[in-house]
């Protein structure tokens, strides 16, 4: 018999991962867990766990943590769970929590050398202060990531080479920055007063996205450029761009692109939101994880760090549905005088981006797009307005999503 949808899927993505193709085998798990309750005969925790791991491969630790905490839900004896956990907290440099993760994995398989050589590297992290620490292992291969066209002043590479203490604390003081000022901006009724705060806003949290990608993905050199260059005129082969990948993903870069473009803006707390959810959730990771190495410090984080962490899953959901109401508000105001037609312009060209590779961003288009459905292709709807909107639904989602089906 013929594999189902969900099964052949799998069977693809394992296919991908080996050959190191990691976006592709996102994508094909992405669609097998999408089907597998449909027609699939593959544990949905297994596949869950697969995928993590795949995001792992990208040094995408957020996506690679989301999917690992849903491996544990949908089977908490599952060990390998927590293994992905563990090797997510230790990307993300959570330490302490990652060795947690680990040690967990080890009361399931105690025999398991993967989770052992994880609960050292983690220990061994977090006892050095994270200054500098090898990528956690993989049940597969290692996770450290291929060499890539980002120069590093570490010897380690430059995706898995941990923040100095002092860019830490730098990277926290510019968010909390950031937020204050959002916050400021809120109360503050004096027009010029009010943009000064929400330029202020918009520049602290830019400094500490790009702090954190270039923490994270190395300084660009040369050869960054160059792969760039051949990007934009079409020339670059999949070999080429396969180093610049896991930065292009990033959810930094992406807010390093938004907030220059909120120059142009007329300041609003709408077009703060993203920006703001999203230093407010990881500047309480960050300090959270700061807060560990000094235990005096721990109380503090309990009241303030850890309860703001807490709500990671709202705080990004938040986000999400933050930029859908941006995209629709930006389009009303093109009848109005306040329209801006570059911002909307540039902000389309990265909300295509968020919506193929950001789970958060896909969930609130699909939550915006199915209360849009219910209104114009209900029952009473005239068949004529369904026709009408059914064409243009299809015609956006084109737009929105440019990628070629296979």
């Amino acid at each position: 018999a013929m594999p189902s949808t969900a099964d052949q899927a799998k069977l693809d993505a394992d296919a991908a991962f080996k050959a190191g193709e990691y976006q592709n085998a996102v994508d094909f798990y992405t669609t097998a867990i999408t089907e597998n309750a449909k027609n699939g005969t593959n544990p949905k925790h297994v596949l869950l766990s697969n995928r993590s791991a795949c995001f792992a491969k990208l040094n995408q630790w957020d996506k690679a943590l989301d999917d690992a905490k849903n491996c544990i839900i949908a089977n908490s004896s599952f060990a390998k769970g927590f293994s992905r956990k563990g090797a997510a907290l230790h990307g993300k440099g959570d330490y302490a929590g990652a060795a947690q993760a680990y040690q967990r994995a080890l009361d399931l398989e105690a025999n398991n050398e993967v989770f052992k050589k994880g609960l050292e590297a983690a220990k061994a992290a977090q006892g050095s202060g994270g200054a500098r620490s090898s990528a956690p292992p993989s049940s597969s291969s290692s996770y450290r990531p291929s060499s890539t066209p980002f120069a590093s002043s570490s010897s380690s590479s430059a995706s898995s080479a941990k923040f100095p203490l002092y860019l830490d604390v730098f990277i926290l003081l510019a968010q909390i920055f950031a937020v204050v000022h959002a916050i400021m901006f809120v109360f503050t009724s004096d027009p010029h007063q009010s943009r000064f705060l929400f330029l202020r806003a918009a520049a602290a949290a830019c400094v500490s996205y790009f702090l954190t990608a270039v923490g994270r993905h190395g300084v660009p050199s040369m050869g960054t450029f160059s792969v760039m260059y051949k990007a934009f005129r079409g020339t670059a082969t999949q070999a080429d761009t396969k180093g610049i990948l896991a930065f292009a993903q990033d959810d930094n870069t992406h807010y390093i692109f938004y907030c220059p473009i909120l120059l142009s803006c007329n300041p609003s707390l709408v077009l703060l939101m993203p920006i703001v959810l999203s230093s407010a959730l990881t500047a309480s990771q960050r300090g959270k994880r700061l807060c560990e190495r000094l235990p005096a410090a721990q109380k503090l984080s309990a009241m303030t760090f850890d309860k703001i962490a807490a709500r990671e899953a709202q705080l990004k959901a938040m986000c999400g549905n933050a930029e859908v109401l941006i995209l629709i508000m930006m389009i009303i105001e093109l009848f109005t005088p306040r329209r801006n037609l570059l911002f909307l312009i540039l902000y389309f060209q990265l909300i295509r981006v968020r919506m193929l590779i950001n789970p958060e961003s896909k969930a609130a288009w699909a939550g915006a797009a199915a209360k849009v459905d219910s209104v114009f292709l209900h029952a009473r709807s005239p068949p004529m307005v369904q026709s009408m909107y059914r064409k243009a639904r299809d015609f956006i989602g084109r737009q929105m999503n440019p990628m070629p089906q296979s």
